[in-house]
């Protein structure tokens, strides 16, 4: 069977060679660090600590495809790649402190190598930044990319676009959708409808169609089977989404019994052990910034006090872990103007209720901060899906209440998504859910990594009205 991807392996190749590059950079300024800094009461030639340039960057490659680093689908965001790199990190420096312990003959400075770690975290991850910037041109300007087509403008359809849109290493770019019920679309300004399945011949050749994925919810299965033969007759390369999909697949596990394959989901949630690590963790961190904020704090409470009348933190009941209801504290970025605070300031347009200073700290999520109080108290999380208001957590479906499992967070996937900016807070929910059935403390450093990055850039952006 032909691999789904194979025009991208040059790209596999380019990632794979700065990788070996950059931990082999982070050794040489480990020596370098080792060597200015002599906290240590010896000294090792070049030439002895070089064997470990030949013996950590391939073990890391190697470490990095078996966690699947190279594969061409890791989008969301490239929080997924960040969390994988954390991991394959930690991996590979046990394997070499291993295999220096055991192994006495190869010898090399082990504090050397220690400040390598952290230098690796940081220049992997920033290479894989920039690659991933790269390829994304590399898509716009149509350079070894191959067209697409999705036949189903829906929900499904507008979510696999945004998925291949966040993964530029596919090498594939969506160049618009089929489909032949257009006026029951959610229509979209970024949503290019080019006709129906019938014109598919025509839009193929015209627009170099090398890709069609099939996102119809209502198909049935004699259409399906239609358009696959279509597309092999014109050499395109066709992909269907299931159709129990809508089940939320990421919770789906397969058997078999004799041979027939089953599928069914899984039954409990577990991960105990990482819940403990992380309360500790969202404990840790939310005292040690309340303390170097504390000063930076009471500036923007002033602030706000001295430019407006009203109070100082905004006050509104979300829904958390399990259901259960708390309020939520954010710095007011508002006029209340006679407005109930029920209502939610994330749905209202009207620019001109904002205080002085509110657009700034709106922008910047600093008018999150006092939801460190929430953390402490246990209501909330560091990371995780955002509260949600009590009257839209009274709609959710089976699927929905997903994201009820585990407590909501001050930042999360949709925070720091692009898709913030241009959808409603109550329209996260794809974020949500890959959140909950991915927990792991690595995902959680990761989302706190791309957090910074994100709340930096957002400093220096140009107000928009």
């Amino acid at each position: 069977m032909k691999r789904p991807f194979r025009s991208i392996d040059f790209r596999t190749l380019l990632v794979a060679c700065c990788d070996f590059l950059s931990l082999e950079a982070v050794l040489f300024a480990g020596y370098w660090l080792w060597v200015t800094f002599p906290w240590h009461g010896n000294y090792q030639p070049f030439s002895d600590f070089s064997l470990i340039l030949w013996i950590l960057p391939p073990i890391g490659i190697i470490v990095f495809k078996s966690l699947g680093l190279y594969k061409p689908e890791g989008g969301i965001l490239g929080v997924e790649e960040q969390s994988l790199i954390l991991k394959g990190i930690w991996i590979l420096y046990i394997t070499i402190f291993a295999i220096s312990f055991f192994y006495r003959h190869v010898h090399f400075s082990r504090l050397a190598v220690f400040y390598s770690i952290f230098l690796a975290i940081l220049l992997v991850s920033a290479e894989r930044f920039f690659i991933r910037r790269i390829f994304g041109w590399l898509n716009e300007q149509g350079i070894g990319v191959r067209n697409a087509i999705i036949y189903g403008a829906g929900y499904h359809g507008q979510r696999l676009e945004r998925w291949v849109r966040q993964s530029p290493k596919l090498g594939i770019r969506i160049v618009g959708y089929l489909d032949d019920e257009i006026e029951r679309l959610i229509k979209r300004p970024e949503t290019q409808h080019l006709g129906g399945i019938a014109e598919l011949k025509k839009i193929a050749r015209s627009r170099n169609i090398a890709l069609l994925f099939i996102a119809h919810r209502t198909l049935d299965e004699a259409k399906t089977v239609e358009i696959f033969q279509l597309c092999r007759e014109l050499d395109i390369q066709c992909w269907a989404i299931p159709s129990f999909y809508q089940f939320h697949i990421e919770r789906a596990e397969l058997s078999n019994i004799g041979g027939i394959p089953l599928m069914g989901f899984r039954r409990s949630f577990g991960r105990g052990p990482y819940l403990w690590i992380k309360r500790i963790f969202d404990i840790a961190v939310a005292s040690f910034l309340f303390l170097i904020a504390a000063p930076f704090l009471c500036f923007i409470a002033l602030m706000i006090r001295l430019i407006s009348s009203e109070p100082v933190l905004f006050r509104q009941a979300r829904v958390g872990q399990g259901g259960r209801r708390f309020t939520v504290l954010k710095f007011r970025t508002l006029k209340s103007a006679g407005r109930k605070d029920e209502i939610s300031p994330e749905l209202r347009r009207a620019r001109a209720h904002f205080l002085p200073l509110g657009k700034f700290l709106r922008r910047t999520g600093l008018d999150e901060l006092p939801q460190l109080w929430n953390v402490l108290k246990g209501e909330m999380s560091l990371i995780g899906p955002r509260p949600e208001m009590p009257f839209i957590a009274e709609k959710y479906g089976p699927l929905e209440r997903e994201r009820l499992r585990v407590k909501p967070g001050i930042t999360g996937l949709w925070q720091i998504s692009g898709d913030r900016k241009r959808l409603l807070i109550h329209e996260n929910m794809d974020y949500d859910l890959y959140y909950v059935e991915h927990l792991s403390f690595n995902l959680d450093l990761a989302i706190l990594m791309k957090t910074a990055f994100t709340v930096m850039a957002r400093f220096f952006e140009k107000e928009k009205d």
